[in-house]
């Protein structure tokens, strides 16, 4: 990535294993997509359930050439899950989704 990778943790500590997580998994982006010249994740714990126990949302946000792709921008109950490390894989997956239709296409376009 030519920009440095950016996590933020809103409501929860920040954890290093997850901050290690979450570089390894923007790592892996760049097979998909070399002009990703940005990305920000932030992992959120929005409320505290009682009965549900504790939910994580994550967004990422991806900047290549010409676009933004947003992932996880939608209402976070709905993207929430008890594992953190569920939401950043289900976060990165659906990022990279975006990236495969982002390079699709720009090669159609050459």
């Amino acid at each position: 990535m030519n920009r440095a990778l950016q996590i933020t943790y809103r409501g929860m500590g920040s954890s290093e294993a997850m901050s290690e997580h979450i570089r390894d998994e923007a790592q892996k982006l760049e097979q998909f997509c070399d002009s990703i010249v940005g990305c920000h994740v932030v992992v959120e714990q929005p409320h505290k359930h009682q009965r549900q126990g504790k939910l994580f949302h994550v967004r990422v946000d991806l900047h290549v050439p010409g676009k933004d792709i947003v992932v996880g921008k939608e209402h976070a109950e709905r993207r929430s899950h008890e594992d953190p490390y569920q939401a950043v894989n289900d976060a990165f997956e659906a990022a990279r989704h975006q990236l495969l239709h982002y390079t699709d296409d720009r090669h159609d376009y050459r």
